[in-house]
C-alpha cells in the first residue's frame, strides 16, 4: 500500500519528472552528455542559418508554434508571421573575446563581445585592447549557456550571437561559475556582474541599456528567466537568489531586463521531494536541507506583474526538462498579466531543440520584436 511519501514522490514525478528514487547522472556521465550535445553543435550550427529554409522547415516538419497571451490559451497554435523590422542586409560582425567581467577565476568570470558594424569606420580599438562603437546605440542581448550549472562553455552558443549581432544586437556571451565548486546562488550573480560590466561599457558600446534582452538555454534558460522574474522584486526576495550583501550599491546600477528568451528552461524546484539530493552539488542540499535555496531558484515562484515580456522555447519530447516546467511558468506569467509565448518543438527532445529551425527563428523573432522597436 502506497504511504503519503510515495504518492507526493509520484505526484513530483508527474510534474517535474523527480522522485526520491530518481537517479541523477554523474560528473562522468554528465561529461559525456555534455559533449555530445557540442558533437551535435558542431555539426550542425549551419542548421537554421538560412531563414527562407528555416521558414519552410517549420511547414515540412509539422513544428508547433504555440503562443500564450495576456488574452490567449496556452499552447493555441498559430503560424508565425514575418515581421517588418528584420533586417533584410546582415551586418558585418566583429568578435571581442574573453573579455573579463568580473575577478572569478580562471574562465568563469570572461564573456566575449559581438558588436554589429555597418563598416568598418564604426568602430575604433586602442592600444589595450578596448574597443569604441561609433554611430546609433543598439539593444543588447546577454547570452548564457547550458549544461546543468556544472559544464558547458559560452563558445557552445556562439551561431547564435552571430546571427543575432547580424541583425544589429549588441551580444554578450558569458561564462560563468560552475558547480559543484560554486553553488547556487553564485551562478545568478555572474549573470548580474555580467549585465553591470555591460552597463559600464554601455557609452563605449553603443548598448543601449534601455533594451537589455537575456537569452539562455537549459540552465541557462533558467538563470535568464531567474533574473528576468526577480528585477522587480523587493529585496528581501532577491536575496533569497544572492551573495550580494542588501544595503550593496550594485543592485541600483543593475539595467532593467527588457525581455527574456529561455530555450529547455528548468523553472520550479518546490516540487523536488525534500529528501532527493539530486540537486544538491547546485543547490547545497536536499530541500530539507536548504528549502531557501529551493524557493529562492524557482522562476514560477517569483513571477509578478512587471515582469519582462518572455519567449519560452521547449522540446515536446525532452524527457532532462519535462515541459510541463515551461507550460506552468508561462501559466504563472500569463496570470499576472505578463506578456509571454511558449513555442513548442514537435517531436523533439532537450539537446535537439537547441538546433531546431524553429528555435533558432522563435530567438530572432522575438528579439526583433521586442527589442528592436522604434
Amino acid at each position: 500500500m502506497p504511504t503519503s511519501s510515495d504518492r507526493f514522490s509520484n505526484t513530483a514525478a508527474v510534474e517535474w519528472g523527480w522522485s526520491e528514487k530518481t537517479v541523477i547522472p554523474n560528473v562522468n556521465q554528465l561529461h559525456v552528455m555534455v559533449w555530445l550535445l557540442l558533437s551535435i553543435a558542431v555539426a550542425g550550427v549551419v542548421v537554421g542559418q538560412d531563414d527562407v529554409a528555416a521558414g519552410q522547415s517549420d511547414v515540412a516538419t509539422g513544428h508547433t508554434s504555440s503562443t500564450t497571451g495576456q488574452n490567449d490559451q496556452p499552447r493555441q497554435t498559430e503560424p508565425a508571421a514575418p515581421l517588418e523590422s528584420d533586417p533584410k542586409t546582415k551586418l558585418q560582425v566583429r568578435q571581442f573575446l574573453d573579455q573579463r567581467y568580473s575577478d572569478a577565476e580562471g574562465k568563469a568570470g570572461l564573456l566575449d563581445v559581438h558588436v554589429p558594424l555597418a563598416g568598418p569606420n564604426e568602430i575604433s580599438v586602442d592600444d589595450s585592447g578596448e574597443f569604441t562603437v561609433h554611430g546609433a546605440s543598439r539593444p543588447v542581448v546577454l547570452v548564457i549557456h547550458g549544461g546543468g550549472w556544472a559544464l558547458g562553455d559560452k563558445w557552445t552558443l556562439r551561431s547564435y550571437c552571430d546571427r543575432l549581432a547580424e541583425l544589429g544586437f549588441v551580444v554578450a556571451n558569458m561564462n560563468y561559475r560552475l558547480a559543484p565548486q560554486h553553488q547556487f546562488p553564485c551562478q545568478v550573480d555572474d549573470v548580474r556582474d555580467a549585465l553591470l560590466y555591460i552597463a559600464g561599457h554601455a557609452e563605449a558600446w553603443k548598448a543601449d541599456l534601455n533594451r537589455v534582452g537575456l537569452f539562455g538555454y537549459s540552465a541557462g534558460g533558467h538563470l535568464s528567466s531567474l533574473v528576468g522574474v526577480l528585477g522587480n522584486e523587493d529585496r528581501s526576495v532577491q536575496m533569497l537568489a544572492s551573495q550580494w550583501p542588501e544595503s550593496d550599491p550594485r543592485w541600483d546600477q543593475l539595467p532593467k531586463v527588457a525581455a527574456v528568451c529561455a530555450g529547455g528552461p528548468p523553472c520550479d524546484f518546490r516540487s523536488v521531494p525534500e529528501d532527493n539530493a539530486g540537486l544538491s552539488y547546485f543547490l547545497g542540499g536536499t530541500p530539507r536541507e536548504v528549502p531557501d535555496n529551493y524557493l529562492g531558484a524557482s522562476p514560477t515562484a517569483h513571477v509578478s506583474p512587471g515582469d519582462p515580456p518572455t519567449q519560452l522555447i521547449h522540446g515536446e519530447k525532452d524527457l532532462l526538462v519535462p515541459i510541463i516546467n515551461s507550460e506552468k511558468f508561462a501559466e504563472a506569467l500569463r496570470a499576472a498579466g505578463v506578456t509571454v509565448s511558449l513555442t513548442v518543438i514537435e517531436n523533439q527532445g532537450h539537446m535537439m531543440t537547441l538546433f531546431d529551425p524553429l528555435t533558432k527563428r522563435s530567438v530572432k523573432e522575438f528579439f526583433l520584436g521586442q527589442l528592436m522597436k522604434p
